[in-house]
């Protein structure tokens, strides 16, 4: 009667799920609660969602992805051709078009493939979550930064009819249950991460994908989703108001300057900005 996953993971069904699960490039943690409850953003889960007579609701973002887990040190776009990755939804396609070999292996299947050598390199979420795999055991190099998620979104689908048969009180139970988790839910990933990194550290080696590689990645996801855009009206319709929102939300991010709570030694030697 009722599920909790990443939307992604329904790509073969319409890909305009996907939008709401990550986009690479796209919104952040802060960005997809804006949009989704002051922006339109949950109207369009529901219609969306109600095709399939499902009712859906955004339960939980774990905010930025870490980037790769590899054996293959990687930092400018040459690196990665020829690389054979694991990775999931729209950015599966981005890679396969910038010439590195994809597989989209489910989650319990990625240990054995890096132990064996079946591929390079794999992504699969924040750095709490993937202490918790072991993946940092087996491979040499972590890959930053995690381009392909700057956050990622979970949600509760409810049969519609099973929905339609509660109680005015018990639906809305779920509402503010559903809001609840998710204003909460990056604030205990982002602690866990906190030790999930010295975890991390002591295994692998952090290299950073130099900036031109960056926009690289950023322009081949950027023609990615405009030609998705042409072919998928609900795709369009979705990725345009988020857009729009991150146009109309430009001015304000950039004004307030993303001034982050460095450690005060760091701020006072110039370290400002996040």
């Amino acid at each position: 009667d009722a599920f909790h996953s990443w939307p992604g993971y329904w790509k073969g069904r319409n890909e305009a799920f996907v939008a709401y699960a990550s986009v690479p490039f796209g919104l952040d943690n802060e960005g997809y609660n804006i949009w989704y409850y002051e922006r339109g953003g949950k109207e369009m889960f529901d219609e969306l969602y109600g095709r399939y007579n499902m009712k859906g609701f955004f339960v939980g973002n774990a905010g930025q992805e870490i980037g790769m887990h590899s054996n293959k040190r990687a930092t400018k776009l040459a690196d990665f051709k020829g690389m054979k990755v694991r990775t999931v939804g729209w950015y599966m396609d981005i890679l396969t078009q910038m010439g590195v070999s994809v597989t989209p292996l489910p989650v319990a299947e990625i240990y054995l493939a890096l132990e064996r050598g079946i591929i390079d390199a794999c992504e699969f979420s924040s750095p709490a979550a993937n202490v918790s795999t072991g993946f940092h055991e087996i491979t040499e190099y972590m890959i930053m930064p995690g381009v392909h998620q700057p956050s990622c979104q979970f949600d509760v689908a409810i049969n519609l009819d099973k929905w339609k048969a509660l109680p005015e009180d018990l639906k809305q139970i779920v509402e503010t249950a559903a809001k609840e988790t998710q204003l909460w839910s990056n604030s205990w990933s982002e602690n866990l991460n906190i030790e999930a990194l010295k975890i991390l550290s002591a295994k692998s080696e952090f290299v950073k994908m130099d900036d031109a590689t960056v926009v690289d990645f950023a322009k081949a996801s950027f023609k990615y989703l405009d030609d998705l855009k042409t072919k998928h009206p609900d795709v369009k319709k979705t990725l345009d108001s988020q857009e729009k929102f991150k146009e109309d939300f430009a001015t304000w991010s950039d004004m307030r300057g993303r001034l982050a709570p460095w450690p005060n030694k760091d701020v006072e030697k110039g370290r400002l900005l996040q």
